[in-house]
């Protein structure tokens, strides 16, 4: 069953159920009651006490045995009738329908002494005594004209009960009506945007994620359909960025490939030339053979840099913190790559602002990690070689900044914001060699170390690394 015929039969269940229940309690209680209704009705309508009542109680109390007809004829006088009563019946005397039914509701208590009660009763004045030898009672009854309604009472109440009823059905279909109105309306609230969702979702499941849900009506409908849409703008981004990602990763590949194949046939065609004694002499087979050496150094880089992206994706690269002054750690990194580097190929400067420089905490394996891949850039897109590089240190608000400044060609501005994205290169044809993840890495060990990477272009690409302010007495920590 569809919800909006569950919610609508719900609704209308409820509702009569609960009607019924209260119409069926309503007429239960006027029925229980019925008689007492009837009682009290009469006693707001009854008279007082016969003005004669007096004598006719004295005249009972001295009737003997046998005189009843005497009594009733003094009695008559007043309009009084008499009769013997017994368990609700009349057993002699006045038999009309209002003593008959004045000895239906007789309440009075046997009592031996011969004493005469006086009592209202039905809207009469009676004066009575039980009289022992007929087990029954002698009363004398004035039914009063005044304010009677016996034959009116109950065929009033049965036509209130009906009426009742009549009305009762009526607001129920009534009520009915309006609900079902209303609870078609609030389907309608409902529906419409479960219909939206619906309709959405199963676009989704079709792969369309650019058309959106249009809804304008209840706030909290509204926002489930922001939020639907926010999702699916969340999932088509994330699609997009998968897509470029396996593109990049295509293109990272096929140049890996490419770039591996060039280094490996050199080392194929001179250790063949070795073998084959083509390198005769001495001279000749030691440059064959560094010739080799440094084509797997060159594949190394490559690997190296695969390992390392693996190991980033993986979430498996550690990162063990110690302060350190950054300013000492980047000169000594420096005067390493000076002391083995070929001054032909690269001249590096470092320079370290005025003034006092916090400590930072850094790993010091995955720091000059990052200045290795800065420094295979600046030389593999220098214009000419040497290639110069800019090092500076300084401090900038919480913001130990290291700028990694070269004298390249740089970077086009269009292209600025993507050079820290994974497999991007700038040189789309591939003339340079390189797989794509240096700069990645970069900001990716950057931000492990809380800070971030930025680029720009000053006369050449500037990149700037900014390492959080650590206190003075932080402890080390892993992570």
């Amino acid at each position: 069953m569809s919800l909006k015929k569950r919610m609508f039969r719900s609704n209308m269940m409820i509702l009569f159920t609960a009607l019924m229940a209260l119409m069926l309690i309503l007429v239960g209680v006027l029925v229980v009651f019925e008689d007492p209704f009837e009682n009290q009705f009469h006693s707001l309508t009854q008279t007082r006490l016969d003005s004669h009542i007096e004598e006719a109680a004295r005249l009972v109390r001295e009737a003997r045995p046998g005189e009843e007809e005497q009594l009733s004829q003094e009695l008559s006088r007043w309009d009084y009738q008499t009769a013997l009563i017994a368990d609700g019946s009349v057993l002699a005397g006045d038999q009309s329908e209002d003593m008959r039914d004045l000895a239906e509701h007789f309440t009075m208590e046997a009592d031996s002494s011969g004493e005469t009660g006086i009592y209202l009763c039905q809207n009469a004045s009676v004066a009575g005594k039980y009289v022992e030898e007929e087990n029954a009672f002698l009363v004398a009854v004035h039914f009063s004209q005044e304010g009677r309604l016996p034959d009116s009472v109950r065929p009033l109440f049965f036509t209130f009960l009906i009426v009742l009823i009549l009305t009762g059905i009526g607001a129920i279909a009534v009520l009915l009506l309006l609900a079902a109105f209303f609870t078609r309306r609030m389907n309608r609230v409902v529906m419409e945007p479960v219909g939206e969702l619906v309709a959405a979702a199963e676009r989704v499941r079709q792969g369309n994620l650019e058309e959106k849900i249009s809804y304008q009506g209840e706030t909290e409908f509204e926002h489930v359909c922001q939020a639907f849409n926010a999702m699916q703008d969340t999932i088509l981004a994330d699609r997009k960025q998968r897509e470029r990602n396996e593109r990049a990763r295509i293109d990272m590949i096929t140049g890996i490939s490419h770039d591996l194949r060039t280094p490996l046939t050199s080392i194929q065609g001179y250790i063949k030339g070795v073998l084959d004694h083509v390198a005769d002499t001495d001279q000749k087979r030691e440059l064959y053979l560094r010739t080799a050496y440094e084509s797997t150094q060159e594949m190394n880089v490559l690997l190296k840099k695969l390992f390392d992206f693996s190991r980033v994706e993986s979430g498996q690269l550690p990162f063990h913190m110690v302060k350190v002054d950054l300013a000492e750690f980047t000169s000594a990194y420096i005067a390493q790559k000076e002391a083995v580097m070929d001054p032909e190929r690269v001249q590096m400067t470092f320079e370290k602002a005025k003034g006092e420089i916090p400590e930072v905490f850094i790993d010091i394996e995955q720091v000059p990690r990052i200045f290795d891949n800065l420094l295979e850039n600046s030389i593999k897109y220098a214009e000419r070689l040497p290639a110069q590089i800019q090092v500076r240190i300084f401090w900038e608000n919480t913001w130990v900044v290291l700028e990694w400044k070269d004298k390249g060609p740089g970077v086009p501005e269009e292209k600025l914001p993507r050079i820290f994205d994974r497999f991007y290169r700038c040189d789309e044809a591939r003339t340079i060699k390189g797989s794509g993840v240096g700069l990645y890495i970069v900001k990716y060990i950057m931000e492990r170390h809380g800070g971030t990477a930025e680029a720009e272009n000053d006369d050449g690409l500037e990149i700037q690394l900014y390492f959080p302010e650590r206190s003075q007495d932080g402890e080390d920590i892993d992570r």
